[in-house]
């Protein structure tokens, strides 16, 4: 067998073998009766061995096919159960939403948005993550973090979360009185500051 069979060739094989009829199969399938004929001849070719008798008036299934027949139904039946479970998730979401955050952050979202979505979606429950380092929230298996806009990786889905804010700069009365005020953010780096360093061990400036 040079060719793996598809699974569209495997499911028209069942549903012939079960109606005993290329046209009954054609209609369920919504394919021509001529598709699933050159498709049988193409499933037949693949692994070598022939699956239907089948004359003008009549198909049956040859020793073969009744074999191969037993052992795919369970598993056809077993995959249309497991792609049937997914319609839970589209008809309203379940499951645990993973978040990675910052302090600062997860306290907006535990007091205005994970009520709000908890209430909306009562299948779901959340798993709040705070850490003061930037991760990877896909190679960590989260579903979602807060960030920054301008520490949003580019490949990343970004949408607006807690409103507009400000950094505020404070300095002492006798510090300002020695080395001046700054009129612009940029004048910040002439001055004495107290900077952030992260867990990475890169500074934040």
């Amino acid at each position: 067998m040079n060719v793996e069979p598809t699974l569209g060739e495997l499911k028209a094989f069942v549903k012939i073998a079960a109606l005993r009829s290329f046209t009954r199969a054609a209609i369920e399938l919504n394919l021509k009766p001529s598709t699933l004929s050159h498709m049988m001849r193409a499933l037949e070719e693949r692994l070598d061995v022939r699956l239907l008798h089948r004359t003008t008036r009549s198909v049956s299934v040859t020793e073969a096919g009744e074999q191969l027949l037993k052992r795919l139904q369970p598993v056809l039946l077993g995959l249309d159960g497991a792609l049937e479970e997914l319609d839970t998730f589209r008809d309203h979401p379940s499951g645990t939403l993973r978040i990675n955050t910052t302090e600062t952050a997860a306290r907006l979202l535990i007091a205005d948005v994970m009520p709000e979505f908890l209430r909306r979606h009562p299948d779901m429950s959340i798993e709040l993550v705070t850490e003061n380092k930037l991760v990877d929230i896909v190679a960590d298996g989260f579903d979602a973090g807060v960030r920054l806009g301008s520490s949003v990786p580019q490949d990343m889905v970004a949408v607006h979360f807690g409103g507009d804010f400000r950094f505020m700069v404070v300095a002492s009365p006798d510090y300002i009185a020695q080395r001046g005020a700054p009129t612009t953010p940029d004048e910040l780096l002439r001055h004495t500051c107290i900077r952030i360093r992260m867990p990475s061990c890169k500074s934040y400036h």
